[in-house]
C-alpha cells in the first residue's frame, strides 16, 4: 500500500511540468524513505535526479517499494 499526500500540490505539478521538457517517461521509485525519479533525455546529455524525502509530505505510508511509471 502507497498513500502520500503533500499540503501544497503545485510543488509535484512543477516537478512534473519541468521534467516534460526533457523526458517523455519516468520511472517513480517509491519506498520507506520517499520518492525518486531518475531519468535521462532521449539524446542522453542530460540526467535527471530527483529525490522527495518522506518528511516533504504531510501524510505518507509506503508498506513496500514500488515502481511508478509516468507518461509525461
Amino acid at each position: 500500500m502507497f498513500e502520500a499526500r503533500l499540503e501544497e500540490c503545485s510543488v509535484f505539478r512543477k516537478i512534473i511540468d519541468s521534467l516534460k521538457e526533457l523526458v517523455k517517461m519516468v520511472n517513480i521509485e517509491v519506498n520507506t524513505k520517499g520518492l525518486s525519479i531518475q531519468a535521462m533525455d532521449s539524446c542522453h546529455v542530460a540526467l535527471v535526479s530527483l529525490l522527495l524525502k518522506e518528511k516533504a509530505f504531510s501524510h505518507y505510508v509506503c508498506h513496500k517499494p514500488l515502481t511508478l511509471g509516468l507518461t509525461i
